[in-house]
């Protein structure tokens, strides 16, 4: 049967705003908050690169048409003082007919799995891109954290030096921190701007359109998952070796094309004509001539020399079809390497998010400790603002941990092609 064009969804201004949900009036934040499942619709909608390959995916299935319209016979209508009709049927066209309506197949299948296979990394990046935007608008959150406490630190310091409790030097640098701070918290919004642009343009979104990101980041112990089960899963479930399957099989049946023209053709032909002699003042055609013909044909034509077109032909897709094996070789040890690599990140982003937790456990107690000490003199500020620096590098490693880890389980599950059984 002829292939069916890929489906396409059709998602119509109104749906893809119903994939925006209406934020908390308290937060005084945009007006729409795009969660992750509605970003990876909005992609399989707005994306130039995947409609482009929908598009070639259905221009390259039209070539299942042109390989069936080749078992059906042709028929020419000739018309003048010599009327015909005349019909051929190759019976056997050097059995190329059977594997090219083959090889059209699966080289539609290949096209539709390479547009699966787009989509799998595409929806691979987009999720890394919103990770990202999400962790640098915790961390321009956590840099107006850290100003706000800055400035405290300068009304208490202020109000020690009133009492001449502290020195002028103090004053001076509380206020030199709070303005390294605001640099800091400008660079910092600055950047979580850049990351959202970058997610926008991604998914093909207007730049006027703002909206806010939902988190919904869960960092779970992967260790319980077997590496080799992934492995296994990922040879399986990859859409980008489906593909690559599909191109083998096609390339083989482009070779026993090309082998078909070693073998006879032979064709069967019919004519049936009307012809008249006329005189020179009778009308050009005539509707009912004297005299009329039925022929059928019986044509055995076999190719013996012709050149080296055929041996070309042959090697050329056998040297294809060659192509086509090491290519999914290449792509198998390519996705073993980042199934087993990105596992192992993934690991190491799961013991550094704990071992970042912590951490800003102890920096948080050294902060309310130092604070207090600090209230009564018994410290001075430059421990203060080292025990204070100390709790922000430990929470912003904390944040970069806890971000890490879900964009490397994006780009696992980019690589398996699946996404990964979450633990309950």
């Amino acid at each position: 049967m002829p292939r069916v064009p890929l489906r396409r969804l059709a998602l119509p201004t109104a749906v893809a705003a119903a994939l925006f949900t209406a934020a908390p009036v308290a937060a005084q934040a945009p007006d729409t908050v795009l969660t992750l499942y509605g970003a990876r619709s909005i992609l399989q909608q707005n994306s130039p690169e995947y409609r482009a390959v929908l598009a070639s995916a259905d221009a390259t299935g039209e070539g299942v048409w042109t390989a069936w319209g080749r078992w059906l016979p042709t028929a020419d209508l000739r018309e003048s003082a010599y009327q015909g009709l005349l019909f051929n049927w190759a019976l056997f066209d050097q059995g190329r007919r059977f594997f090219d309506i083959g090889a059209s197949k699966a080289a539609a299948r290949a096209a539709d799995l390479r547009a699966v296979s787009t989509l799998v990394r595409l929806g691979s990046e987009v999720e890394v891109q919103y990770w990202e935007a999400l962790k640098q608008q915790e961390l321009a959150r956590l840099a107006h954290e850290l100003l706000a406490a800055r400035r405290r630190d300068v009304d208490i310091t202020q109000a020690r030096f009133r009492i001449a409790a502290v020195a002028q030097t103090d004053v001076l640098q509380a206020e030199v921190s709070v303005g390294q701070t605001e640099v800091a918290v400008m660079q910092a919004e600055q950047q979580a701007e850049a990351a959202r642009r970058e997610l926008s343009a991604t998914l093909g979104l207007e730049e006027e359109l703002r909206y806010g990101l939902r988190d919904s980041a869960v960092v779970w112990d992967p260790s319980n998952i077997r590496l080799d089960t992934l492995v296994a899963l990922a040879r399986v479930s990859s859409p980008e070796l489906a593909r690559l399957d599909a191109e083998i099989e096609a390339a083989g049946k482009r070779l026993w094309s090309a082998r078909g023209t070693w073998l006879p053709r032979i064709d069967l032909s019919y004519s049936f004509s009307r012809s008249q002699q006329l005189p020179g003042d009778a009308n050009l055609i005539e509707l009912s001539p004297e005299n009329s013909g039925n022929n059928f044909g019986v044509t055995f034509t076999w190719p013996l020399l012709a050149g080296f077109e055929k041996k070309t032909r042959t090697g050329e897709q056998s040297a294809r079809l060659q192509e086509a094996r090491h290519n999914k070789v290449a792509q198998l040890l390519t996705t073993d390497k980042d199934v087993r690599n990105n596992y192992e990140a993934l690991v190491t982003a799961y013991r550094a998010f704990q071992i970042r937790t912590r951490l800003v456990e102890l920096a948080r107690e050294s902060v309310r400790l130092t604070t207090e000490r600090y209230r009564i003199g018994a410290t001075s500020y430059i421990e203060l603002q080292q025990a204070t620096s100390q709790l922000t590098e430990a929470e912003r490693g904390l944040i970069d941990a806890r971000y890490n880890f879900m964009q490397t389980l994006a780009r696992l599950e980019g690589a398996i092609g699946h996404p990964i059984p979450r633990p309950e």
